[in-house]
């Protein structure tokens, strides 16, 4: 299951911005990546072919795409199942810095702070509902 925006939040309640893909892989759109000092969800507008269908939702290496840094109630993909992470309302939520990997809601050495847990996740969830900070990226663990 993809990272999304789970609601349509009001002006104002989300940030973005304009980035160039200098990867030498395709970005996935609803996934999380660093552009810099910056961690954020990338968006891609839906792209068509000749035929009305849906392309891969995709940044390509040295092209233009669009990334959520701060939101509020956004779906992260986490580990779930046997070895699956539990989080609670409140708990500090890191992410390693490899794009499109998961989150976990325990600090490790060279993980990144990006929020807060808002909603209980259990085992057997996929995902957590985060408030995505969208500061710059800290690799020390925050008091």
């Amino acid at each position: 299951m993809a990272q999304f925006l789970r609601t349509c939040t009001p002006e104002g309640d989300w940030r973005s911005l304009k980035f160039t893909n200098s990867d030498s892989i395709n970005w996935l759109n609803g996934k999380l990546y660093m552009v810099e000092d910056t961690v954020g969800v990338v968006i891609v507008a839906a792209a068509y072919d000749e035929h009305g269908c849906t392309t891969d939702l995709v940044v390509e290496p040295g092209h233009e795409g669009v990334l959520i840094y701060h939101a509020e109630k956004i779906m992260l993909e986490k580990l779930c199942g046997s070895g699956g992470s539990v989080f609670t309302v409140g708990q500090k939520v890191y992410w390693s810095g490899v794009g499109g990997s998961v989150v976990t809601p325990n600090y490790l050495s060279g993980y990144y702070w990006i929020g807060i847990c808002v909603a209980p996740a259990g085992v057997d969830d996929c995902t957590v509902k985060v408030d995505l900070k969208g500061d710059k990226a800290s690799l020390t663990e925050p008091l």
